[in-house]
């Protein structure tokens, strides 16, 4: 069993690659990052418009599948090796498996992962390229698929996909021993300086009857964007542009209270209120009165007090940026939602479910500049969560 950190000397200057990170929403971009974070929302937003336009199908512009686990997997950047690993093999400590022997020592307390690390340890170098490294998100291993009447079916997550006889993805997944689902590639000469590229080119890989192996890439010459649709997507850019250029300084105002204003963006999903001022202050109040009263000394409840006088002063005083904010964000949701609306009328060949219910794609993501952005309804996606959890 070898592990990155053999390669890794403490004395290296070597910098450190960007790995793959958490995918943000794309009308939060401005709440993370204020002025640059709304240009960067609009581009990403004009990039998917545009790639609806000309019906483009590349990987800048991919439908999120709801695999498990993530797997990085691939030639190892300094043995040359073939090894899988969970999704934390850019830890410090990682645990990388060459043999099966190595996946029983490192992951033996999680039999599932065992089984699929396993099945990618015996599958995947049947179709990966000599060199390189990628992640990707499990789809199935040949015990999960299913055969259900006319279809095959397989259900990595919460979504149940399936493909229905007739079909190229049923004859492919018929024959499969082992489905991937890749959407990133890490390029760099070493493990530690490895650096994620979110539209990898795929096209070095081999096809081999074994492996399902879907690309990234969401082929918009498949769906049909109405006049009606163009029209609101270009409503909700403009207004949140107007808000934006009117008050270009909003977003000084948002540092003290940014975690805030996420959590309770979060929580009106649930609710289905439209973010305000009130409705921040209210959830800031209902937070730090838990914690309040968590505490059992003076000293301990006067911090939380503090911290709640100081950000519902905060609140009160700069409440016109706070709500511009706010807009922007809501435009820029809407816009979204109308490209989410009109990318899922394509769902690349499978039929999604939850719990016997037909249901839309998870979502999809954009990569703008090298920087992956999320496109789902979070009001589809929150009822989908709901339905999952239902008895």
């Amino acid at each position: 069993m070898q592990k990155f950190k053999t390669f890794l000397k403490e004395e290296t200057t070597e910098p450190e690659g960007e790995k793959l990170k958490h995918i943000e929403h794309l009308e939060d971009h401005p709440i993370n990052d204020g002025a640059k974070g709304f240009e960067h929302a609009v581009g990403a937003l004009d990039q998917a418009h545009n790639h609806i336009i000309a019906g483009a199908h590349d990987s800048t512009l991919t439908m999120k599948h709801d695999g498990s686990p993530s797997i990085v997997y691939g030639h190892h950047p300094e043995t040359g090796k073939f090894f899988v690993a969970s999704k934390s093999a850019f830890n410090k400590n990682p645990k990388i498996n060459y043999t099966e022997k190595d996946i029983q020592q490192n992951h033996g307390h999680a039999p599932g992962l065992v089984e699929k690390l396993k099945s990618a340890l015996q599958h995947l170098p049947k179709i990966t390229p000599k060199q390189g490294v990628y992640q990707g998100d499990v789809l199935f291993s040949d015990k999960d698929k299913k055969k259900e009447g006319d279809k095959y079916t397989f259900t990595p997550n919460v979504i149940k996909y399936s493909a229905k006889k007739g079909t190229p993805e049923h004859d492919k997944i018929k024959k499969a021993k082992f489905g991937i689902y890749n959407h990133t590639e890490y390029v760099g000469p070493t493990a530690k300086a490895m650096t994620a590229n979110y539209s990898p080119d795929l096209s070095n890989f081999t096809e081999h009857p074994d492996v399902y192996h879907r690309l990234p890439g969401h082929d918009t010459s498949k769906v049909v964007m109405t006049k009606t649709a163009h029209g609101e997507y270009a409503k909700h850019v403009a207004a949140a542009q107007k808000v934006h250029d009117k008050n270009p300084h909003m977003y000084h105002s948002i540092d003290p209270v940014r975690e805030h204003m996420k959590t309770y963006i979060n929580s009106t999903v649930d609710t289905q209120e439209k973010p305000t001022v009130a409705g921040l202050q209210k959830h800031i109040e209902n937070k730090l009165t838990k914690e309040i009263d968590k505490k059992k000394t003076d000293a301990g409840k006067k911090k939380y007090q503090d911290q709640l006088s100081d950000l519902i002063q905060h609140t009160n005083v700069h409440k016109k940026n706070l709500e511009d904010v706010f807009a922007v964000h809501h435009h820029l949701q809407n816009a979204k939602n109308v490209l989410v609306h009109t990318l899922a009328q394509h769902t690349g060949g499978l039929e999604h479910e939850i719990k016997g219910q037909s249901v839309k794609p998870e979502g999809f993501v954009v990569n703008h500049e090298g920087t992956v952005s999320k496109l789902n309804d979070r009001n589809e996606f929150n009822r989908l969560n709901r339905l999952a959890r239902a008895k």
